[in-house]
């Protein structure tokens, strides 16, 4: 039994790491960074002020991501954006071998195989075609390298060259000296008069301390080897200022705020919450043994975690060894193996650990069906290539049939995409703002968020950058207000709309020629949705292979904005998609009812509320509505 969990439960390991980054391509940032590579090949010369946007053209880019952008546009050129995520693929998979193999010193094969994918799920939001890829494999290394000395000897040097490549890859490249800096400050904590145990399993060899200590000053100052040399190496410390401490960029985006703080995120939190509960049980249980260097890093990882859902990830990874090698101490000593026999696995897990291998297989097939997402109320979906619903793909190619160009207001979600879309050629077409934090002054979004916060502010906004078109993404319902009103006339007319994005353009004379254009144009975009068959209700069987995760999600928020527009019997059609795709969802079916009412179809709009009322007969809502309809009459 054992040598066939020990068989099966890399695979697992490796299964459930494609699962988890093999997914459509739906990160904004995704389109700035390929912008980037695509830049640097262009002109043989690093970025050094932005200009993909026209609001700073000459505000300081500091790129720290080169390198992995690098590769990127390279992946994208070879095999388009599926060669970028099976770039990405590797990244992790190499990452997760990486870790398994580090928990194999300590603990069974089924054992590591459970706490490598707990990690994962942890990370599992960050796992896509980001820097952070490239991270996760480095911080691994890093993590295998030190837990292995000082029987490994001069390996430790690998770090240096490690910590170069980390410096032009991505911003958290400190993060790996932290790493050194804790293995090195708990070694140098056991020349002290601390407790024996903890001397013994902290402590290293004169000679290896002296080249720990060498590592971490070379490391240090390799991160001057990069492009910008001091600058860049002192540029995480601006990144941290911008993004942390209740800043105006980190209140509003989603990936930079607390723990617990996004309700989407909830179930990943309480899973981190519970890893840092078994780090820290597991760390009591050894107390007189305990790893200072080891304890040391994942205390500071778990500090860093509290302050962003992203970092949460990073602490994940660094817990996989803390827990496997604290367990397995515990292990030992129960089956009186001796005090210390590294590189012995611990016992059998018997029968329950055969399961492990299969339980994360089963998480895997979770995954690829797009149930894991539901749980977790994400809208990734397994595959390859790019998620359209995220972008403003053919909001882009309609302004592109009618030559319509020019400076954009774009929100910051759709920056990316345009500055990919309009980068390249001779005469690139900046964009108004981005996800590039570090790329543009507080003033910028200080003005942006204004804006979006307050609508009537934005006739301001305007007279100062005079756009001539505006991108926004109403799929979130904080753009609702802007997009609600500037389609109600303040000089601008709405001009297009679609699943995700609204676009207007000015009611000034120098655009009236477009402006009419672009109406007469959507009118024949408008007229053939209307033509276009219904949806077809996915069958049971149909959900459970391949749940439509993202078509419910979006087709909902679209029956939303068109709620806000007036326009009901288009949103009827928006949410009849949307419960074509899921037929569970209550409040959709509730908001289908009040399209339907809206629209002059009230029989259709009683039999929506009796339907809700039929599957959650709690639903208040749905009883008031029936009750109200039944007083009004027909």
């Amino acid at each position: 039994m054992t040598w066939r969990i020990s068989g099966l439960a890399p695979l697992a390991v490796v299964g459930l790491a494609v699962a988890f980054t093999a997914h459509r391509i739906d990160t904004f940032d995704f389109w700035y960074h390929l912008a980037g590579g695509r830049l640097m090949v262009e002109t043989w010369t690093w970025p050094t002020v932005n200009t993909f946007a026209f609001t700073t053209p000459d505000h300081p880019w500091i790129d720290v991501h080169w390198g992995f952008q690098l590769l990127l546009y390279a992946a994208y050129q070879v095999g388009g954006a599926a060669a970028c995520t099976l770039l990405v693929t590797s990244f992790i998979v190499g990452a997760t071998l990486v870790l398994y193999r580090l928990a194999c010193r300590s603990v069974s094969p089924a054992v590591a195989a459970l706490l490598v994918a707990v990690a994962m799920t942890v990370a599992s939001p960050r796992l896509m075609p980001r820097p952070e890829s490239i991270s996760f494999l480095l911080l691994a290394l890093y993590l295998a390298i030190l837990e292995g000395q000082p029987a490994n000897g001069r390996w430790v040097w690998a770090l240096v060259p490690l910590q170069v490549v980390w410096a032009n890859v991505q911003g958290i490249f400190p993060l790996g000296l932290v790493v050194i800096g804790g293995y090195w400050a708990g070694a140098t904590l056991a020349f002290l008069p601390v407790p024996a145990g903890w001397r013994v399993a902290s402590g290293l060899p004169p000679r290896a301390w002296r080249r720990l200590t060498l590592v971490l000053v070379c490391a240090t100052f390799g991160c001057l080897l990069n492009p910008y040399g001091l600058e860049g190496a002192l540029f995480p410390l601006e990144l941290v200022r911008s993004a942390t401490g209740g800043s105006l960029v980190s209140s509003r985006i989603g990936e930079l705020r607390g723990p617990f703080e996004a309700r989407n995120a909830l179930v990943l939190s309480y899973l981190w919450a519970t890893l840092v509960v078994v780090a820290a049980g597991s760390t009591l249980l050894r107390v007189r043994r305990v790893h200072l260097g080891r304890l040391l890093v994942a205390g500071a990882f778990a500090v860093l975690a509290t302050q962003a859902l992203r970092h949460m990830a990073l602490f994940a990874w660094v817990a996989v060894p803390v827990i496997a090698a604290n367990l397995g101490r515990v292990d030992r000593e129960r089956n009186a193996e001796g005090p210390d026999i590294r590189g012995k696995t611990a016992s059998s897990p018997g029968a329950l650990g055969a399961l492990i291998p299969v339980g994360i297989l089963v998480l895997a097939c979770a995954v690829a069906t797009n149930h894991f997402s539901r749980l977790v109320d994400s809208r990734r979906e397994f595959g390859l290539g790019v998620a359209t619903q995220r972008f403003p793909v053919e909001a882009v190619a309609f302004l592109d049939r009618l030559g319509i160009t020019g400076r954009p207001f774009n929100c910051l979600a759709m920056g990316g995409y345009l500055i990919w879309h309009y980068g390249g050629g001779e005469s690139p077409q900046a964009v108004f703002v981005d996800g590039r934090l570090e790329t543009y002054p507080a003033s910028v979004f200080h003005n942006y968020f204004r804006a979006i916060d307050n609508p009537k502010t934005f006739a301001r906004l305007a007279k100062y950058y005079q756009p001539d078109f505006i991108v926004l993404y109403h799929a979130w319902g904080n753009r609702l207000p802007l997009v609600t009103y500037l389609a109600a006339g303040h000089g601008w007319t709405m001009v297009y709309y679609d699943d995700n994005t609204a676009v207007f353009l000015p009611d000034d004379e120098p655009h009236r020629e477009d402006r009419e254009r672009a109406i007469r144009a959507f009118d024949d975009i408008r007229l053939a949705r209307l033509e276009r068959p219904a949806a077809v209700p996915s069958t049971s069987w149909e959900r459970l292979v391949d749940f439509p995760i993202a078509e419910r999600w979006y087709q909902h928020r679209y029956g939303e904005f068109l709620r806000e527009m007036r326009l009901w019997p288009e949103a009827a059609e928006a949410y009849e998609r949307a419960l074509a795709a899921d037929p569970t969802m209550i409040e959709t079916r509730f908001s289908l009812g009040m399209a339907y009412w809206y629209a002059g179809a009230r029989p259709e709009a009683r039999e929506a509320w009796r339907e809700v009322v039929r599957r959650a007969p709690d639903f208040e809502p749905a009883q008031r509505a029936l009750i109200d309809a039944a007083a009004i009459g027909s």
